[in-house]
């Protein structure tokens, strides 16, 4: 069965560094020149994407499940694609 929905990539030209800091991680988005706490699961999603483009929510979120040592509970699928959903509105991943 082939995954449905979009397929998540960072934006054309768009290039992330992270810094780990003792409150958060911080995300400079070289893009536009902006920057962003976030925490864990989403750095490790942008990371997926990153290496990986073109999954789907479903394959990002088997990926973090295992990167991040998680039980399906303790991560739900909704909750991914929600985070999926916020990195977008920021202009940080794209769904196609």
């Amino acid at each position: 069965m082939t995954p449905s929905g979009p397929r998540w990539r960072l934006p054309p030209g768009q290039r992330l560094a992270f810094e780990d800091f003792d409150d958060g991680i911080v995300l400079f988005d070289a893009l536009v020149g902006s920057t962003h706490l976030v925490n864990a699961t989403a750095a490790e999603a942008l990371a997926v994407i990153e290496e990986t483009p073109g999954l789907s929510a479903a394959e990002i979120h088997e990926r973090l499940l295992r990167r991040l040592e998680l039980a399906p509970d303790a991560l739900p699928l909704p909750a991914v694609e929600e985070l999926l959903a916020r990195l977008a509105e920021l202009d940080l991943v794209a769904g196609a």
